[in-house]
């Protein structure tokens, strides 16, 4: 048995009316074209709704319980639409992002600070973690996407959508030897002590694979898992670290400093999902948000300390 809803509205109208001229006009069809639909609304019911004379139109006692019913079935219908249209315009919902901890410290948490006053309704978890964990949360279906570096390999069940290239520094306390220069070469890291995050950080795949390229012979390399642990080092003046933009210290930090290195290396730093599943509506609000808080960050120059932001959440320009 097929039915419609276009059936049932019909049906609908004509008991409410009790006339096929008023039910069609109500439903912007001819005459004729309602009465066909009834009709085969009958037919494929195995009943008739309606008992029709010259005069009037009168549902039968088996017509008058079937609409009841469809009446239930289309209200119930309505408010699911109604329901469904109020959580796309509002981005209402759960979402859960996966995203590496230098980014969602300094991404992530803005993007958030804009959903709060754009989208009050969306709930929203980070899970920070190292690359390949946070890769591994979204393919396992845990995160409904990531925020991320580039992966090395990208399998065919998911996109990697690059939003900004992040730019690598020299990190170093204030009192070493390279502190002051305007910029630093790679040649010049020759026989450092490097303070470096763990090879299950997506960083570490990127840096060392330069320091190779360049022949760059490193004097020691000490790995840590978390971007904290890199920063209280390089405070106590334990060797130097090669770090993004976006895991910088604080502008002005009393005892490190960011170096510019030369020639340029940075890391693309993207939207990783699965191919095979569609964002919901409160995903597609955080992605909203990632572009906005990504743009103001392009507006300014890539180089300096990331922009502060005004009471409300909203990222501000910093004037030159």
């Amino acid at each position: 048995m097929n039915l419609t809803l276009r059936q049932l509205r019909a049906a609908v109208a004509v008991a409410r009316h009790l006339s096929f001229r008023r039910a069609a006009a109500e439903m912007h069809l001819s005459q004729p074209a309602l009465s066909t639909s009834i009709s085969e609304l009958e037919q494929a019911l195995g009943m008739t709704l309606f008992d029709r004379t010259s005069r009037s139109v009168k549902p039968t006692e088996l017509g008058v319980t079937f609409i009841k019913r469809a009446t239930r079935i289309l209200e119930d219908m309505d408010r699911l639409m109604l329901d469904t249209s109020s959580q796309v315009q509002s981005h209402q919902g759960r979402v859960v992002i996966s995203a590496v901890s230098s980014i969602a410290g300094r991404l992530v948490s803005r993007a958030m600070l804009l959903c709060a006053q754009k989208f009050p309704a969306l709930e929203i978890e980070i899970r920070d973690d190292v690359a390949t964990q946070v890769l591994q949360a979204v393919r396992s279906g845990e995160a409904d996407f990531a925020l991320t570096v580039e992966p090395a390999r990208l399998e065919d069940d998911v996109v990697f959508e690059p939003c900004m290239e992040d730019p690598f520094f020299l990190v170093c306390h204030r009192d070493h030897r390279l502190a002051q220069r305007a910029s630093v070469t790679w040649s010049e890291l020759e026989h450092e002590h490097l303070v470096a995050l763990a090879p299950t950080s997506g960083m570490h795949r990127i840096v060392h694979g330069e320091l190779l390229r360049r022949h760059v012979n490193i004097a020691k390399s000490t790995p840590v898992s978390h971007l904290s642990t890199v920063h209280g080092m390089l405070e106590t003046g334990l060797g130097v670290s090669i770090l993004p933009s976006l895991a910088l210290p604080v502008p002005d930090h009393p005892l490190m400093i960011a170096v510019p290195l030369e020639p340029r290396l940075s890391r693309s730093v993207g939207i990783y999902r699965r191919r095979d599943r569609s964002l919901s509506p409160a995903a597609q609000g955080l992605m909203e948000a990632i572009h906005t808080v990504i743009e103001t960050r392009r507006e300014r120059s890539p180089s300096g300390p990331f922009e502060r932001l005004d009471p409300a959440g909203t990222p501000q320009i910093r004037k030159r």
